[in-house]
């Protein structure tokens, strides 16, 4: 009988042990977590940085060379509206 109480003890006094390393381990994490706070809030910006950059230096002039070559043929039909306006009045 005595086996099976020192049993059951040692099994509560592991459980006690593991929820307060579990305890301790949670509050190391959330305070690790808030104290990186900055430090991912300045990848962050790096990336968006980054991104901004990309866009301005890739994406702009192939939205300009796209409105180029489509600004051409509206100029024509704007000319040719103008023309027929023109013509009529």
């Amino acid at each position: 009988m005595f086996e099976l109480f020192g049993i059951l003890a040692l099994i509560a006094v592991g459980v006690v042990v593991f929820g307060v390393i579990a305890i301790v381990a949670g509050l190391i994490k959330l305070v690790l977590k808030i104290a990186l706070i900055p430090v991912v809030l300045l990848f962050k910006g790096i990336g968006l940085l980054i991104g901004a950059l990309v866009v301005l230096f890739v994406v702009g002039p192939l939205v300009f060379g796209i409105g180029l070559v489509v600004l051409i043929p509206l100029l024509i039909l704007g000319a040719m509206i103008w023309a027929g306006v023109a013509l009529v009045t």
